[in-house]
């Protein structure tokens, strides 16, 4: 029920200082990692990074929820709590109601609560992160906390409009409707503002690196913003298309830009994600992952798995949720697809990999081919132009 995680050959790496895990602005002190990967290594990104991740949550004028995982030193998240996703919390209280006690599940991620941020010197990328159609702010929690650990700062705004606690649940009550555009641009402002503050992200933000991500309806507005706001240096769409409903496509971003897609994706096909790259401006990425539905981008076909899955859930217990989001809920993770998972080291690498690369960190692009993610798993093929 969630929409939405020829080539140049990873070269080797300058100085070993700009290898290391964070992400520091050029006009500031490079954060240092505590590992660095070698330049022998193809696919270094693929691996957790060198951080601990931190999760905290925000709150946009009128209501609005923004969840950000950022990174963290691993000697200080003791004492903190893991991060659990609670799906059945985002229903409404009638909904919550018909959920057996069993069927209450808890995902949990590798972050957590409110954990002291890292304090190496210097500062950190943004990555504004979109959900997709009857989605959630953590919907691809494993990819956002990927980044994290990598020395990125991810903000994901809940886009009540369209998402999950927002169609079924109450979360959309009280908050003033708004489009994505100004929801995304308004996350960047908030974030900029805490990390001006004296709080838990203080000093923490690299305000000259900002990119961009979503995934199926938040792939398009991650699009959009790239095309609209100057303070966006690139962006990742993770199944894209602009052929149904939303609008037409806006001008191409003149930046650099990476679009993923699943080749059986049942809800966005392969064919419009491919149509929106061929329009992008140099310098640009395509992957191809061979197999994969649409939910190869996000951690739902994870979640209770061993219960068939929420979908499978919602059936057993009859749950009162429109049909057409059983397809959203199940796209990608049912056989033929392969688990998606598989293809999940790929995803993180060539998602950190293309945004160190397109924000000068790594002065070559480290791990961006079909050569270099071949042995990650998941049939991932890459195709690069400018």
């Amino acid at each position: 029920m969630f929409t939405s995680r020829p080539i140049v050959v990873a070269a080797c790496v300058a100085a070993l200082s700009l290898l290391a895990g964070a992400c520091g602005s050029s006009s500031k002190a490079t954060p240092t990692a505590t590992t660095s990967p070698t330049p022998a290594d193809p696919a270094p990104y693929a691996k957790p990074g060198p951080y601990a991740v931190g999760v905290t949550s925000m709150q946009l004028a009128g209501g609005r929820k923004v969840a950000v995982w950022y990174p963290a030193d691993k000697t200080t998240t003791s004492g903190h709590a893991q991060e659990s996703i609670d799906i059945a919390s985002m229903l409404n209280p009638g909904l919550q109601k018909l959920v057996p006690a069993e069927d209450h599940i808890l995902y949990k991620d590798d972050a957590f609560v409110d954990a002291p941020a890292a304090t190496t010197p210097g500062t950190y990328p943004l990555v504004i992160f979109s959900h997709g159609f009857a989605g959630y702010p953590a919907q691809s929690v494993t990819l956002t906390t990927h980044l994290a650990s990598w020395g990125f700062v991810v903000a994901a705004p809940n886009h009540v409009e369209r998402s999950l606690d927002g169609l079924l649940g109450t979360a959309a009550q009280g908050v003033p409707k708004s489009t994505d555009l100004a929801v995304l641009q308004a996350t960047i402002a908030l974030v900029e503002k805490a990390a001006n503050g004296s709080g838990l992200l203080h000093g923490l933000i690299d305000p000259d690196r900002v990119v961009a991500a979503g995934h199926s309806a938040g792939a398009n507005a991650a699009y959009r913003l790239a095309s609209a706001d100057p303070r966006i240096k690139a962006w990742i769409s993770y199944s894209v298309g602009f052929d149904g409903q939303g609008g037409p496509a806006p001008a191409p971003p003149a930046k650099p830009g990476m679009v993923m897609l699943g080749t059986t994706d049942g809800i966005i096909p392969a064919a419009s994600s491919v149509k929106v790259y061929d329009g992008m401006n140099d310098p640009k990425y395509l992957v191809k992952i061979a197999g994969a539905g649409h939910l190869v981008f996000a951690d739902i076909c994870l979640i209770a798995r061993s219960r068939g899955g929420l979908i499978g859930i919602a059936k057993a217990i009859k749950l009162p949720i429109p049909p057409q989001l059983f397809k959203l809920g199940s796209d990608g993770c049912l056989t033929p697809h392969p688990l998606p998972e598989t293809a999940f080291p790929a995803i993180d690498q060539l998602s950190v990999g293309f945004f160190r690369w397109a924000l000068h960190i790594d002065p070559q692009p480290v791990g961006l081919s079909t050569e270099a993610v071949a042995g990650l798993g998941g049939n991932v093929t890459v195709t690069h132009e400018g």
